[in-house]
């Protein structure tokens, strides 16, 4: 019997194995006024990139998948929130902010605290190959939340369709907040 259970545990593993794909490292900024409650629907507002069509078709699809999963409308004639997205080739050095995690300071923050928080500011330096998703108020065209992976190079990642989903849903996954749909 138990010559039986070694196979089959191994043959688990190994099928399990390649169904797990690694999350790329995922630095994110948000707008601490952003009033994300009111953000219920959402188009694309395209930036030149230097991505091949196909993979620029599936980084498209897999965010509007993901949002339409949080539960945001896509809706190009009246959008909340419009999202850009573009691919960095280059090195470079960039500045971001080192912030509370925005769920936790999005629901348990008052509108005052909110309006103290100060940005702190954080330098980063950024490999070849960056992956930049926005998302822009559509009213006064304010970042609302931006998120990025680095050191795609290494990956290669637009010549294997499961590294462009598993990078874009590495961005993505850190935005985390559902719409509030009790107004509709």
């Amino acid at each position: 019997m138990k010559k039986f259970y070694i196979p089959l545990l191994l043959l688990f593993l190994i099928i399990n194995g390649c169904f797990v794909s690694k999350e790329y490292p995922v630095e994110y900024d948000y707008n601490f006024l952003g009033d994300f409650d009111s953000y219920k629907s959402f188009d694309f507002f395209m930036t030149e990139t230097y991505m091949p069509e196909a993979p620029q078709k599936l980084v498209k699809s897999t965010i509007k998948s993901h949002l339409e999963l949080l539960g945001y409308e896509y809706n190009p004639d009246n959008p909340s929130f419009y999202v850009s997205y573009f691919f960095i080739e280059d090195s470079l050095k960039y500045k971001g902010y080192e912030q509370p995690k925005m769920e936790s300071f999005i629901r348990y923050r008052s509108d005052t605290e909110k309006e103290k928080e100060k940005y702190q500011k954080k330098k980063f330096q950024i490999d070849q190959g960056t992956l930049v998703i926005n998302f822009t108020e559509s009213n006064d065209y304010s970042m609302i939340w931006q998120g990025y992976t680095t050191d795609l190079y290494s990956e290669n990642i637009f010549d294997d369709p499961r590294k462009i989903r598993v990078a874009v849903l590495s961005i993505l996954n850190n935005y985390s907040h559902v719409p509030n749909r009790k107004n509709n």
